[in-house]
C-alpha cells in the first residue's frame, strides 16, 4: 500500500506584495506541483485572528498563509522531482514570496481519524 502523508508548508509574502503573491500561489505554483506524481490535492488557508493569540502564554503564529498538500509515496523522491522543476525552470517561484520566512513540515498519519458524533 503506498504511504499517504501531507504536507504543510507556512508563508509570507513580500510585503505589500500579497495580490501578486496570492494570484502566482493560486494560478501558478499550486497547478505546477500538483502535475507533479505523488502530489494529490492541495487546500490553502489564511491565518485568522484569535483572542488565544492575546491570552497568557499566546501569541501569533509568524505566517500568515498555510498550505496543506495531500501526498503519496516517497517524500524524498517526490521533493526531488520538484526541486528538480524548480531547477530546471518548469515550476516558477515568484519574489513576491518571502523565501526567508517560509518553512514546512511532512506528517504522516498518527493512530485513526476521530470524527464527531
Amino acid at each position: 500500500m503506498t504511504q499517504k502523508f501531507i504536507q504543510i508548508v507556512y508563508s509570507n509574502p513580500v510585503q505589500g506584495r500579497d495580490d501578486e503573491f496570492n494570484e502566482w500561489y493560486d494560478n501558478v505554483h499550486v497547478p505546477q506541483l500538483l502535475a507533479i506524481p505523488g502530489m494529490l490535492s492541495a487546500q490553502r488557508y489564511t491565518l485568522l485572528d484569535s483572542e488565544m493569540y492575546r491570552a497568557p502564554g499566546g501569541r501569533a503564529p509568524e505566517h500568515r498563509y498555510a498550505i496543506i498538500y495531500e501526498m503519496e509515496g516517497d517524500v524524498d523522491a517526490t521533493m526531488q522531482k520538484i526541486q528538480e522543476g524548480v531547477a530546471a525552470g518548469q515550476i516558477v517561484m515568484h519574489d513576491s514570496l518571502d523565501m526567508d520566512s517560509w518553512r514546512l513540515a511532512f506528517w504522516s498519519p498518527y493512530g485513526a481519524k476521530a470524527e464527531a458524533k
